[in-house]
């Protein structure tokens, strides 16, 4: 009995203790409550606002990506004969489009291409230039077979192709490069890329006398 007594006692003792210490001001102070859910929400809501923000960026840079293409690849059929300096100009211009993406440089191919059913992929290189990343310097080697889809596979005729190509570093990445040198690596690198394919615009054929 005396044990029973003993330990409703320190029940006893504990309650009104517990009862005091929870109507100490400290406890019922609810002002830090925000702060701590503020903490908390914020990493999810910048995880979120970045990943929107990447996916928004990636969709204009392929997109512009596209257009470098088709804008170099326009240019370039509307001449009747070019040379070295004109397709470095042109693919110039085209590096201008990805404007104001410029964290990287695009790879562009230009190829001249005679079509004929009778090569096995149903073109042959005339000529090509390339700009490689800030760098221009010669493209396919003539005589090189190049793929034509069947639908543009008519004998005697003539057309150009653009190749465009960019490793696009989204931002967070690009700064977590920055430190580890990720980007360098090709690390967290997406790579974009298109190709157009014209006819000439105002002729049988595209002439580079220099290529």
């Amino acid at each position: 009995m005396r044990i029973t007594k003993t330990t409703d006692r320190v029940r006893e003792h504990l309650s009104k203790a517990l009862g005091r210490l929870a109507r100490q001001p400290v406890l019922q102070d609810k002002r830090g409550v925000a702060a701590v859910e503020f903490a908390l929400i914020v990493p999810l809501m910048l995880a979120m606002y970045l990943g929107t923000m990447e996916m928004s960026a990636g969709v204009v840079v392929n997109k512009k990506v596209s257009r470098v293409a088709s804008t170099v690849a326009d240019l370039v059929t509307q001449q009747q004969e070019v040379s070295k300096a004109d397709l470095e100009q042109i693919m110039g211009i085209g590096e201008a489009v990805l404007f104001p993406y410029v964290s990287r440089r695009p790879d562009i191919v230009v190829i001249g291409i005679d079509v004929d059913t009778s090569y096995p992929k149903g073109g042959k290189v005339v000529w090509s230039r390339r700009y490689d990343q800030g760098t221009f310097k010669p493209g396919w080697a003539k005589g090189s077979d190049v793929d034509v889809p069947a639908k543009l596979q008519i004998n005697d005729t003539f057309l150009v192709r653009v190749d465009t190509r960019i490793d696009y570093a989204p931002v967070v990445s690009w700064l977590i490069g920055d430190t580890v040198g990720s980007i360098k690596n090709g690390v967290g690198v997406i790579e974009m890329a298109e190709s157009y394919i014209l006819r000439p615009r105002y002729g049988a054929d595209i002439t580079c006398i220099d290529c």
